[in-house]
């Protein structure tokens, strides 16, 4: 029994109190255990705001999402407009459906992209800052003291005492999190290229620009650029490669990105790319495929180029 507690925790980063439980509900199978773990983990809370500065005639929206066990920001996203509409969407949308219509915000005119980040990035900012019992606050605050929490960091950063934030506080268990999460699929395997755990990342499926001249794809390295279509189907992929300038009017168009990792398989050579913060990109082509590519391009690029200004984020 102590075996199996003790593995449980390893496994899924349960403390001992959630582990027992789980094996108790389970009948002690500690496979059925391990998939019961997420519906018991009540930490993910989900903050979804609206705010105006009435005096600038500007509008935004705010997404940040945390994990109060770890004190984690495993989201923070923002989009800023003068156009009143992108606070059409409610609050009491799920968190997802709530990210996809302030992800395509930033594609209507009047929106604020240099604006928009600086506002992920000071949410972003205040809560890696935080100190452990304000993440204790908020799993028992209400939405309008959750609203009190945000509304001091962002009227210092816009110096503006009049800005007006109505927010909806959510509390998720792991699985309902993770349930509407973008992941790679169930065949991963060891060695696969992966994000780091704190990270919540969206993987698109992807193909990659061929060039009789370039370097074959066997011997593509981490930090190399290539040139990649999205080619996945998903409406937030969509929104995604609008935002990113990779599908217009006459379909998917290549977008130079930096190789983030490699690795080898028998249906060839899987290549990851990244697109942004928290948005990656899988491909996977055969060794003696030639890809348009630039070797060691994206580890010496010192330019302003989009990628970069995304991934440093």
């Amino acid at each position: 029994m102590k075996d199996k507690i003790e593995l449980l925790m390893e496994e899924t980063g349960c403390d001992r109190g959630e582990a027992e439980l789980a094996l108790e509900m389970c009948g002690y199978d500690l496979e059925e255990a391990a998939r019961q773990i997420p519906r018991l983990l009540n930490d993910i809370c989900a903050l979804k705001g609206k705010f105006v500065r009435a005096g600038e005639n500007q509008h935004g929206l705010l997404l940040v999402v945390l994990n109060l066990k770890s004190r984690k920001v495993l989201r923070a996203r923002a989009v800023m407009s003068y156009d009143p509409a992108v606070c059409s969407v409610e609050l009491d949308e799920e968190w997802f459906a709530f990210e996809k219509h302030l992800y395509g915000c930033r594609l209507w005119d009047g929106s604020l992209p240099a604006e928009s980040l600086e506002v992920e990035q000071r949410l972003a900012a205040h809560f890696r800052a935080a100190e452990p019992a304000t993440f204790d606050r908020l799993r028992a605050a209400t939405s309008e003291e959750a609203a009190a929490e945000l509304s001091a960091p962002l009227r210092a950063h816009f110096r503006d005492r009049d800005l007006s934030l109505r927010l909806k506080k959510d509390i998720l268990d792991l699985g309902q999190f993770q349930s509407l999460r973008k992941v790679p699929a169930p065949a991963a395997r060891r060695g696969k290229p992966e994000a780091p755990p704190e990270e919540d990342l969206l993987i698109l499926k992807i193909a990659l620009e061929e060039d009789p001249e370039g370097p074959p794809a066997g011997e593509i390295r981490a930090g190399d650029t290539v040139f990649a279509r999205i080619v996945d189907g998903r409406d937030i992929a969509q929104y995604l490669a609008r935002l990113f300038g990779g599908l217009t009017a006459s379909g998917p168009v290549p977008i130079e990105v930096p190789v983030e990792a490699i690795e080898s398989s028998p249906a060839g050579t899987l290549a990851r790319v990244r697109f942004a913060v928290g948005v990656a990109g899988d491909a996977v082509v055969t060794g003696d495929k030639r890809l348009k590519a630039a070797r060691g391009a994206a580890a010496g690029r010192g330019d302003g180029s989009w990628w970069k200004r995304f991934f440093k984020g």
